[in-house]
């Protein structure tokens, strides 16, 4: 006799239908095992929002969200034929960058980034984790600098990058603005300066900054910073309302609120 389905306690998870997350986002980062950054966070932010989230691991880090541990490359070609997998396979909207490593893996992204001519390239330029961790040796951050962030078309540095990309010492707003549109103008790129490290204001003030072009994003200071992965958290946040045919400055806006909503509870 075949048992009868229990109707009084249906079940009450439904899983979500991936197949109305049409636009795909492609995060290139590392491996975080605390999931709080990295390729994870990445992933769990493009599936909040509502997209379909492809990646390509550029290498494995062993974490906590105060520390890390352990970080190794994987190598260049294993970078490489996850990559062309990715490129050759789907229709990739956007994509967000993050810890790269070496010159290598950078110039084996930015050969295909070229080659498949991807638009709406996001770098979020991660030199250290929040330990003071160096995911780049000197070399390594010089072809950054000078090469890598060419192929961007939104940069999105907090007060530490931006001062070691621009060589400023950024401790004002006006500082901030100044550096912001020097790398905007050297790579052509859109600057998103994230201003939460400068301290002393009610308020947070991040700028996008476009040649001579600055707009102000202001929101109450809940001195989140040092939070690990909320570098990760925006970024690809932005990345992921750019594919839904957001403007940038929308999609800034719309990513701070669903930041200030997963850290805080609250998007006020």
């Amino acid at each position: 006799m075949k048992k009868k389905p229990n109707t009084a306690n249906p079940p009450t998870f439904q899983p979500s239908n991936l197949q109305t997350f049409q636009p795909c986002c492609l995060t290139i980062a590392a491996s975080d095992t605390s999931g709080g950054a990295g390729i994870q966070r990445d992933l769990k932010t493009f599936h909040d929002i509502g997209v379909n989230g492809l990646s390509v691991i550029t290498g494995i880090t062993a974490q906590t969200n105060q520390k890390v541990f352990y970080a190794q490359a994987l190598q260049v070609e294993q970078v490489e034929t996850q990559l062309k997998t990715i490129l050759e396979n789907y229709q990739i909207l956007a994509v967000k960058i993050g810890v790269v490593f070496n010159r290598e893996i950078m110039e084996c992204i930015s050969y295909y980034m070229g080659e498949y001519k991807q638009k709406n390239i996001l770098i979020d330029p991660i030199l250290k984790a929040s330990d003071e961790y160096s995911f780049l040796d000197e070399e390594s951050f010089s072809f950054m600098k000078d090469k890598f962030l060419c192929i961007a078309d939104i940069i999105t540095p907090n007060v530490p990058e931006l001062e070691k990309l621009s060589g400023m010492s950024i401790s004002s707003e006006k500082e901030l603005i100044h550096a912001g549109r020097l790398l905007s103008k050297k790579y052509d790129a859109c600057i998103f300066a994230k201003g939460g490290h400068i301290n002393g204001d009610s308020d947070v003030k991040d700028y996008l900054i476009k040649g001579n072009n600055t707009d102000l994003f202001s929101a109450p200071n809940k001195h989140l910073s040092e939070i690990h992965g909320t570098g990760c958290m925006i970024s690809s946040a932005i990345t992921a309302f750019l594919v839904q045919n957001h403007d940038i400055n929308t999609a800034i806006i719309k990513a701070k609120e669903y930041f200030y909503f997963v850290v805080t509870g609250d998007n006020s």
